[in-house]
């Protein structure tokens, strides 16, 4: 019986150490937030731990902010681990629908550079860059 339970703890503990995932947005996993975000169109998940001040020779990579998208709109970003231009580092990019466009959700870069191609959004850079490393 006392096998039993022991099993039991560790068991617990470990699907304590796994990030939870939620299909429409953060979910609060001690001791940090999991984000959800698009990559090439695919949904992706990553830690926000907010705006840093960047030291001389830090690789930045941009993140797409939508403003006045729809609800089902989440962050995007063009790199993930794995590749050479990865970077835990975003450069904060807003993009912003223009008047009477009808907002849509953006999954991949590609997607908002068609956008503001066609007149329909466009991008600011903002003066921020957040520490958001991608799981």
């Amino acid at each position: 019986m006392r096998r039993i339970a022991v099993l039991a703890s560790i068991g617990a503990a470990l699907l304590g150490a796994v990030p939870a995932l939620a299909a429409d947005g953060p979910v609060k996993q001690y001791p940090q937030t999991v984000t959800l975000g698009f990559y090439r169109g695919q949904v992706i998940s990553y830690l926000d731990f907010g705006p840093v001040k960047l030291a001389r020779g830090n690789a930045v990579a941009p993140i797409w902010v939508v403003t006045n998208g729809v609800e089902a709109q989440r962050n995007i970003v063009d790199t993930v681990p794995g590749r050479s231009d990865y970077t835990p580092l975003w450069a904060v990019r807003m993009v912003t629908w223009k008047d009477g466009v009808t907002p849509r959700v953006l999954r991949s870069k590609g997607a908002v550079d068609r956008a503001v191609r066609g007149g329909q959004a466009t991008v600011k850079a903002a003066p921020v860059v957040v520490n958001c490393p991608v799981l």
